[in-house]
């Protein structure tokens, strides 16, 4: 079980940029409310791909984006908590040796920030929002990928309400393939589709461990 009980994980729609603020500030040590590794589905996606330009929306913490950097990408990671974006500098001052790409971090609210440019990989995990609301960010982040870019959209499915652990409990904001597969018409599906995560070896919190998780995954490129 996470270390932060279930009832307390509270949808993010709900949540202002104070709000998380204050729970990144109140994180133990600093270490962040997020895993520091990257989710396993999104690195298996990845690693195959030719290092480009990269969009990490709602980067948190900044797992996905210094990993990301770490393997040559020049990323924009985007969040609207400044207290989780001092945390990703933190842990990306640790990681910088290993970096071989770049990161620009942008306090922004992801449903508002518009891209200037095209990215050639554009990935998205555990932002929770209702159904219309997801749909718009994926449409428009659908529009900011260059021809044959690749979108990963990750996040907590409606069936982990009943076979899974974690997540919020609010089956308004969780996720399910076929949603994801329509927000992202347009784009060429090459999976929407649950996924079973395992917290102990593919964490989202630190200290996850227990039952298993159910995930729901969009991996679409752009023809």
């Amino acid at each position: 079980m996470s270390k932060e009980p279930a009832v307390r994980r509270l949808e993010r729609t709900t949540m202002d940029a104070q709000s998380w603020d204050e729970r990144y500030s109140a994180a133990r040590d600093g270490e962040g409310l997020w895993s520091a590794q990257p989710h396993a589905a999104l690195a298996q996606i990845v690693t195959p791909l030719a290092p480009g330009t990269a969009l990490d929306l709602a980067t948190g913490d900044g797992r996905n984006g210094i990993w990301l950097a770490e393997r040559g990408w020049q990323v924009t990671a985007v969040d609207f908590s400044a207290a989780g974006l001092a945390v990703a500098r933190t842990r990306d001052t640790g990681a910088g040796a290993q970096r071989t790409g770049s990161i620009d971090w942008q306090l922004a609210d992801v449903t508002r920030w518009n891209a200037a440019r095209a990215y050639d990989l554009i990935t998205m995990t555990y932002l929770q929002l209702a159904e219309q609301a997801i749909a718009e960010v994926i449409t428009r982040a659908s529009r900011w990928l260059a021809p044959g870019g690749t979108l990963v959209v990750i996040g907590h499915d409606r069936d982990n309400l009943t076979g899974g652990t974690g997540g919020p409990q609010d089956p308004a904001v969780l996720y399910t393939p076929d949603m994801l597969r329509a927000a992202a018409d347009g784009l060429r599906i090459l999976a929407a589709r649950q996924l079973t995560r395992n917290p102990a070896t593919d964490p989202e919190s630190p200290g996850d461990n227990g039952q298993s998780a159910i995930d729901t995954l969009l991996h679409a490129v752009k023809d």
